[in-house]
């Protein structure tokens, strides 16, 4: 173990998480008083760069993704790190919005899907919309429960109605929230 530590205080790490691919820092191991167990500090790389801890054996554990088992945080060197790091260096409002994947129409349906900005537990969210009328909501990943309900709530309303309804929603001080990525979505259609 202290080798280990020194080991760790000697370089620094930088790992990638496995669902949002951000970029974070091994700060240092740590103790979890409740417990006793085994835990790591680590920075996010990016937007207001908060801390973080998890045990040791969640932090290195792999996990399934895509039907195959990755690590939870996978090790990537200083140089690609700083490399990101440096290229992603926005303002937080700009890091918090949603991406464009796909847009078509049909039929008088347009169909557009968003990837969400990767802090939200939600990954993204498709949409139907039939001119200014929100036809279907699909939020991918998330609380399966709460985002099924969210959509349910939203179909048959009109875009700038849901937009004051949900824009600036909160979670967790993460600057936005699933509720809010949907916002976000519907404001680039």
């Amino acid at each position: 173990m202290i080798l280990k530590l020194i080991y760790h205080l000697a370089m620094e790490q930088y790992y990638r998480h496995f669902r949002n691919r951000k970029i974070y820092r091994f700060v240092t191991f740590a103790t979890l008083e409740a417990t006793e167990e085994e835990a790591v500090v680590y920075q996010a790389m990016y937007g207001d760069r908060r801390f973080w801890i998890r045990t040791k054996t969640n932090f290195f554990e792999e996990v399934l993704y895509d039907d195959e088992m990755v690590p939870r945080f996978q090790p990537i060197t200083k140089v690609e790190a700083l490399k990101e790091i440096v290229t992603t260096t926005q303002p937080i409002q700009e890091m918090r919005d949603v991406t464009k994947l796909s847009d078509t129409s049909a039929d008088g349906i347009r169909s557009t899907s968003f990837a969400t900005c990767g802090v939200t537990c939600s990954t993204q969210i498709n949409l139907q919309t039939e001119g200014d009328i929100i036809r279907r909501v699909e939020i991918v990943k998330g609380c399966d429960g709460n985002t099924k309900g969210l959509a349910k709530l939203c179909e048959g309303r009109k875009v700038e109605e849901v937009i004051g309804l949900l824009e600036g929603i909160d979670c967790k001080g993460r600057g936005t929230s699933c509720p809010d990525q949907l916002a976000r979505a519907l404001k680039e259609l």
